[in-house]
């Protein structure tokens, strides 16, 4: 006998539901994919020939029509509350791309009104599960490996906030919140908790205020420090996403973005060395001086094979009743930390955080 499979809903089909979202449900045996609407005719057309899935005009139309186990939501992130609230009210379980929604109120709707149908919440943060970044988690959680002490995560990209289009263009509180949430959840991954205070400055290039430039430090249990760098003013070589994870062993690196690089020449005058480095889409790598362990490389489709991962587990803890991976309370622990920084800068005080 056939197990049942999940029957899953897809709401949003722009960048992320289309190059993400039903790629990596193609790759699953576990689920059937039962329903697809967007408000474009000409991507509800396409996803419909690709994915050979009934597409709806509507939301209502999609939930009457397809009942689902669980709805994915890929719209802009003013709509997730209310997307939410009502797949909950309809029975099923929802995955959210991140960010999760855009104030702590309506996380904690969301959050009652899953406690109210009996149903869960998780968010799509695969960063976390990409194997560069998987890698480095993995070592720092090694039995006998010395405890994270400090860690740098750092982004460099010329795209100033004035020049996205889209809803991305239309956020004032942006860099951080939009692109920073992924640096925010890894590095609470990686010391296993939630931050005891954050302190943050941010500059904005122009007229509105829109974060380009933010500098934030999170301060965990017993003054471990993680320093968070987004630079979107940067015309020098893109760095999309570095992470360097400092224990009193040795320092754990990832790069995310594809890095290609041969050097050779003497380590502080003393050690001479030659290196080649590859990782079409990012590697990671252990290092004590000039002495270097590999650890791991992306796939192709890093994005895809993390959020395959991601909807692995979420719909297994759907099915046995535990709490997925990236829960909606974890969820608001990202935004609420998000949140903290922003009103940081603008006050320009450090903010202590409710453990």
């Amino acid at each position: 006998m056939m197990p049942h499979r999940m029957r899953i809903a897809l709401i949003g089909l722009g960048d992320a539901g289309l190059n993400i979202h039903l790629p990596a449900l193609a790759g699953m045996r576990s689920v059937a994919l039962v329903g697809v609407t967007d408000r474009n005719q000409a991507r509800r057309d396409r996803a419909a020939a690709t994915c050979h899935a009934p597409a709806f005009a509507d939301f209502d139309a999609m939930m009457a029509g397809s009942t689902p186990d669980v709805v994915i939501i890929g719209t802009p992130p003013d709509s997730h509350s209310d997307y939410a609230i009502r797949a909950l009210g309809a029975g099923a379980h929802v995955v959210c791309e991140k960010p999760f929604v855009t104030s702590l109120a309506e996380a904690d709707g969301v959050r009652d009104a899953a406690l109210r149908a009996g149903r869960q919440v998780a968010i799509n943060h695969e960063f976390r599960e990409m194997p560069i970044f998987r890698a480095v988690r993995d070592e720092l959680r090694r039995p006998g490996a010395a405890p994270l002490s400090f860690l740098q995560m750092w982004q460099l990209m010329d795209l100033p906030p004035h020049d996205e289009s889209g809803w991305r263009g239309q956020l004032v509180r942006r860099t951080l919140f939009e692109a920073g949430v992924h640096l925010v959840d890894l590095a609470m991954a990686l010391f296993a908790e939630k931050p005891v205070s954050v302190q943050a400055s941010m500059y904005a290039d122009r007229a509105p205020a829109t974060d380009a430039v933010s500098a934030v430090t999170l301060e965990f249990s017993r003054g471990r420090l993680a320093q968070l760098t987004q630079n979107r003013l940067c015309r020098g070589e893109m760095q999309y996403f570095e992470v360097r994870a400092d224990t009193a062993d040795h320092s754990i690196r990832a790069s995310f973005g594809g890095r290609a690089r041969l050097s050779a020449g003497l380590f502080r005058g003393t050690r001479p060395h030659a290196r080649l480095e590859f990782g079409r889409s990012g590697i990671a790598w252990k290092e004590v001086g000039n002495r270097r362990t590999f650890l791991a490389r992306n796939p192709d489709a890093p994005m895809v094979a993390a959020t395959r991962v991601v909807f692995e587990e979420t719909f297994a803890a759907f099915k046995t009743g535990a709490e997925p991976p990236t829960s909606v309370l974890r969820a608001r622990d990202v935004l609420e930390v998000v949140t903290a920084c922003y009103d940081s800068a603008q006050t320009g005080r450090r903010i202590a955080l409710d453990r």
